[in-house]
Order: C-alpha cells, then sequence, then structure tokens
C-alpha cells in the first residue's frame, strides 16, 4: 500500500471515530507517524483530501447493482445488505451528511451525480422485475419513480435517524435497514413475486435457525 492510499484510509478511520469536523489533517498525519508536509504533498488541503476520500467511497460503491445475468428479488435484498456494510465503513459521511455537503462543495456536486446514478439503477431494477414477471405494471396507482425515491431515502439517511430515533416498545425487534427495504417491494409484488418473496424467506430463516444452533 503506497502511503497516499495509506492516508486516505487512516482518514477514514477518523472520520469515523472522531466526525470529521474535529479530524484534522495534522492528527491524521501523527496517526501515521508521518509529517503535515509529507501528507500535504499528496492532500494540499483538507478539502482536496475529503473529496478524494469521497470518490474512494463512489468507486467503492460501483459494484451494487449488477444488471447482468438473472436477478433474483434476493438480489435486491443483498444490494441493500451491501450499502449497509458501505454504510458502517463510512459512518462518518451518513451521520456528518448536511454538514459535509454545505462545506465541501465539490462533494456535494460528487454526491449528487452519484444519486443520480442510484436512483437510474434502482429504476431498472425495478423495471427488470417488472418485465419478468416479479413486480406489478406501473399504473393504477403505481409509480416506481416514488417507490425508488422512497428506497433511496430510507437507505441514505438510515445512519441519521436512527440515531435520533428509537422503536422503543412499539416493535418486537430494533428497526434494520434490509429488513425496512425489503419489506418496502412487498406490496408491488405479483403472485410470482411473492411466491419467490416466500421462498427466500422461508430460507433465510432456515439459515438463521442453523446459525444459532
Amino acid at each position: 500500500m503506497n502511503l497516499k492510499q495509506a492516508i486516505l484510509n487512516k482518514a477514514v478511520a477518523l472520520f469515523n471515530e472522531r466526525g470529521i469536523s474535529s479530524t484534522s489533517p495534522n492528527q491524521i498525519a501523527d496517526a501515521l507517524n508521518i509529517s503535515v508536509g509529507n501528507l500535504t504533498y499528496h492532500f494540499k488541503t483538507k478539502a482536496v483530501l475529503v473529496k478524494e476520500v469521497y470518490e474512494k467511497m463512489h468507486a467503492d460503491s460501483q459494484d451494487f447493482i449488477k444488471p447482468e445475468g438473472y436477478l433474483t428479488l434476493d438480489d435486491f435484498r443483498k444490494i441493500m445488505s451491501a450499502f449497509k456494510d458501505f454504510m458502517e465503513a463510512y459512518s462518518f459521511f451518513f451521520q456528518d451528511l448536511f454538514f459535509i455537503l454545505h462545506k465541501y462543495p465539490e462533494v456535494h456536486k460528487l454526491y449528487e451525480s452519484s444519486n443520480v446514478m442510484r436512483l437510474k439503477q434502482g429504476r431498472s431494477l425495478f423495471e427488470y422485475y417488472i418485465e419478468t414477471g416479479r413486480m406489478v405494471p406501473e399504473g393504477g396507482g403505481i409509480n416506481y419513480d416514488y417507490l425508488t425515491h422512497n428506497v433511496w431515502m430510507v437507505a441514505a439517511f438510515w445512519n441519521s435517524q436512527s440515531k435520533i430515533y428509537t422503536s422503543g416498545s412499539l416493535f418486537e425487534k430494533p428497526m434494520d435497514l434490509v429488513d425496512m427495504t425489503w419489506y418496502m417491494i412487498l406490496p408491488y409484488l405479483t403472485e410470482q413475486g411473492k411466491k419467490e418473496y416466500e421462498q427466500i424467506n422461508r430460507f433465510l430463516k432456515s439459515q438463521n435457525k442453523s446459525h444459532k444452533v
């Protein structure tokens, strides 16, 4: 691993631990036992560093939706599970989202571009499920732009809401991002889709039981 990559990795670790506003380039350099001059040789300013961290995030999120081959409904669940892991790996970004977008305009532009890409990918995935008979066609009150946007909103702001809201005694178990978004597609499924959905759920439950034994 070269020094530039090591700086990016350490920056992410410290941002996650302390928050982006409380982490300085000096602290990152100290944590790596390098001089500040060595760090600024690769990243002249903190803004440049944050922009490259986001570019690394963007690169790490490219493979969430793979359109090739036959996709089951479980692929949607796996996509959301991968996104959940992604948010944990870069928790600072989702916790400090509004601060980052206001403080770093270049990151804001990249974030908007990333969101457009993800919304298009999500919409394409639902269209694929419609074409293969698992989701009902659009019309008659069914709008997949709304569903795509709602899934995006739940995912993008999951970390933020989890910090300010607890389910208390309302639910039997804590709410989970994957369960939440997985359940969101249920009303849109055809009979074929519901059968596949139920088969996947039965398999997941059997897997959970076998892991507990």
